[in-house]
């Protein structure tokens, strides 16, 4: 291959040329051109010039982002980071505390970012019962400030970052990437997409947060972001691994995972993969090709220093519906999951039986019909939520948030 690194006509004395003798030679050559790095992997080769990128046989290198921290030394975006990162917990004393006195809390901030003399506190570890995955989590928790703004700090930096290049089928954590969407690419694979859906896959990572390696993750920052500065601060909050609880901690697991979503797109027979965090959904119309996909994704994984459950399981979805973010999606029909309906139906059932429903339950019991709403539900609507009332449950809730308002 011959490469023209002037923009003078060709001739002897002026051009620059690199012929690919094998497929173990490294050509690397500062240019005074586009083409900064040019490399082969295996018969291709990767590069950084936007004239190759219509090549099919190039692949062309992203672009690494710098700067990141100084764009978080500026008052103004700190100052839109707190008010950003005290949504949801003005209730909370710290909280309002810190937003009666913004301005020279920005500052205290900016003043700590400026020098590098942040120092993450220890968390305090609660230990929570998930109903739903059936187990108990450990949940950190770090004080509102300074930690909590420095983690939206490093967010609202890299976010731009971070998702370039991010699977469309990459959900939870990431706002408007949420079960919802999950859920209607899943329904449109199984219902409207039989073909393509013969077959379905499903894989979990074990023990996903506590087995991400600190090196694992640096080196994947490093992989788009070239603000060593940037790097050690978010390595420093992340020194005793990943935890739950941490909002710049769903972030980066997300992150982390984008290698596997590549690798699985990349398998042949593979017609779509839907990821929410660990958890991951694939089809095709081949069970052999699936196997071989989840082989490639169990191999991937080892790289990342991860090891998949034993529990993954390959079937067919006539006979078997695909359990999923909550529900069980056929080919008709998508149901909620039996637990979730089981506890639902519960609550409606204890609600009816009262004279008053309480301003919690209100809340808990709408929150169920968000669920309902996306599923087969007409006779689980009328037989326990009319008793109750959806607009009696709204009123409710009405009341006590115009009195929380005026008390406030």
């Amino acid at each position: 291959m011959y490469f023209n690194a002037n923009n003078a006509s060709s001739n002897s004395n002026s051009n620059i040329s690199a012929r690919l003798l094998s497929n173990s030679i490294i050509i690397a050559q500062a240019f005074p051109h586009p083409l900064v790095k040019i490399m082969p992997r295996g018969r291709e080769l990767v590069g950084c010039s936007n004239t190759l990128a219509g090549n099919k046989d190039v692949i062309t290198i992203p672009k690494r982002v710098g700067f990141l921290y100084e764009k978080m030394l500026d008052r103004v975006f700190i100052t839109e980071t707190i008010r950003l990162a005290a949504n949801g917990k003005k209730n909370r004393r710290s909280v309002r505390r810190v937003l009666a006195n913004i301005d020279a809390y920005a500052e205290k901030l900016l003043v700590m970012l400026r020098t590098d003399s942040f120092i993450p506190s220890k968390p305090k570890v609660k230990r929570v019962y998930d109903v739903s995955s059936r187990k108990w989590r450990d949940i950190k928790v770090v004080p509102f400030y300074p930690d909590g703004c420095v983690h939206w700090l490093c967010v609202r930096a890299m976010q731009p970052v971070l998702m370039r290049g991010m699977h469309y089928w990459s959900c939870a954590s990431i706002p408007g990437r949420g079960g919802a969407r999950a859920m209607r690419q899943i329904k449109r694979m199984v219902q409207r997409r039989p073909k393509d859906s013969k077959y379905c896959a499903q894989m979990d990572v074990r023990k996903f947060y506590d087995s991400i390696p600190l090196d694992g993750m640096r080196r994947a920052l490093e992989r788009k972001i070239k603000d060593k500065r940037f790097v050690r601060l978010v390595t420093r909050i992340i020194a005793d691994g990943l935890a739950i609880g941490y909002y710049i901690c769903q972030w980066l697991a997300n992150y982390y995972l984008e290698t596997l979503d590549r690798t699985l797109c990349a398998c042949k027979g593979v017609v779509c993969e839907v990821r929410y965090m660990d958890n991951v959904t694939i089809f095709g119309r081949s069970k052999r090709a699936l196997h071989k996909a989840v082989k490639a994704a169990e191999q991937h994984l080892q790289t990342l220093g991860l090891t998949l459950k034993n529990d993954w399981q390959v079937y067919p979805i006539r006979k078997r519906k695909v359990d999923a973010v909550g529900y069980k999606f056929g080919r008709n029909a998508v149901v909620l999951r039996k637990r979730s309906l089981l506890r639902t139906l519960r609550q409606f059932r204890r609600a009816a039986k009262r004279e008053r429903v309480s301003a919690k339950m209100a809340q808990a019991l709408l929150s169920r019909l968000g669920r309902l709403k996306w599923c087969a539900s007409k006779t689980i609507m009328v037989k326990y939520v009319r008793p109750v009332g959806v607009q009696n449950l709204k009123g409710v809730v009405r009341i006590e948030s115009a009195r929380r308002c005026q008390t406030a």
